[in-house]
Formats: structure tokens, sequence, C-alpha cells
């Protein structure tokens, strides 16, 4: 739950933030800042089919978790010395907010997924919780990335160094396996008849 929401968090700087980095600080005009900014929510509309076709049949969720937060951190990392040491550049700014908005289709879903699976018998007071842990997380965001206006990106950079930290500490620390490795969480499928 708590990787997802974090997660969430990282991601939602940059939607509360983009508009006043590349169109305030960089000059980006507004049809191709739209262009851009759905080119990102393309790419992981992409992705989560790819993780659809690919979850389960080839690699386990908790996997595609790991190499999405794997990504996304390097993402971080990219935005992070552009904004605090390059002043800013408009390629790796536009690719590290492209991968970063991307993986999220690693995270969301097969996180989400799994949070649920521990609770099978409470799966709507799960899913409710689930839902509020998230909506509080990108209601926390976006003020504070967009804190900087068009002045500057260092509020977005701590919102997603803390988002992007706080996930990787949830899912390798506090979300660790405490059983077999190779074994995924065990879901029960009701027939119509139970």
């Amino acid at each position: 739950m708590l990787t997802a929401a974090l997660s969430g968090f990282t991601m939602m700087a940059y939607i509360a933030n983009s508009s006043y980095v590349l169109q305030e600080m960089k000059g980006v005009a507004p049809l191709p800042f739209a262009l851009f900014f759905a080119s990102t929510a393309l790419a992981q509309i992409l992705l989560s089919i790819l993780n659809a076709k690919i979850v389960g049949r080839r690699f386990q969720p908790r996997t595609l978790i790991g190499f999405g937060l794997a990504l996304a951190t390097v993402a971080v990392a990219a935005l992070t010395v552009g904004v605090v040491l390059l002043g800013t550049p408009l390629v790796l700014t536009c690719a590290g907010f492209l991968v970063l908005m991307a993986v999220q289709a690693f995270i969301f879903g097969n996180a989400n997924a799994l949070a649920a699976a521990q609770v099978p018998h409470v799966a709507g007071a799960a899913s409710a919780v689930l839902g509020v842990t998230q909506a509080v997380a990108l209601a926390t965001s976006a003020p504070i990335a967009s804190s900087g206006g068009a002045t500057t990106a260092v509020p977005m950079i701590f919102v997603m160094i803390v988002g992007i930290a706080g996930s990787l500490f949830s899912y390798l620390v506090l979300a660790r396996r405490r059983s077999n490795p190779a074994a995924g969480p065990r879901l029960t499928v009701l027939s119509k008849s139970s």
C-alpha cells in the first residue's frame, strides 16, 4: 500500500509542477507542452498494457514493482542532477518526467494487487484504505511540489526524493517477503456455486 501511495506522491510532483517547469521556466509553448504531457500519460497506458500481458506469465508482480521503482529512482536522480547542477536542461527534464510517469504502470496495479491479496477476507475495506491512502499522498504532494512556482523546481525535486525514498523503503523493508520468496500471494477464486 505504501509503495504505491509514495510512488504516486513522487509522480504527483511531476503532474503538479511540470507546467511551471516546462512552460514558465523553459519557455515551452502551450501546444507542445500539452502534447508532451499527453505523451507521458500514453507511455503509462502502453506500459500498463505490457504489464497486464507479462505479469504472472513471465514476471511476478513483485519483480515488476522492483523494476518500476529502479527506473523511477534513475529518473528522479537524473531530474535532481538536472535541476540542482545543470540549470534544468529541457531534454533531460523531459526524459526524466517521461520515465517517471511511464513506469508507474509497473508499480500501481501490482503493488495494489499484492496489498489487497494480503487481506482477501476484507477486500472492500482494503480497497477503501488503498484509495484513501493514495488520495492523501497525492493531495499532500501537489501543493508542496508546486510551492516554488515558476521560480525554482527544488521543492518538486524534494518531494520526488522523499517519495521515491519512502516507496523504496516500503518495498524493500516493510513489504519484504516473510516466507518462500519464489511464491507469490495466494489468490482464491470463488465460483458462482461458492
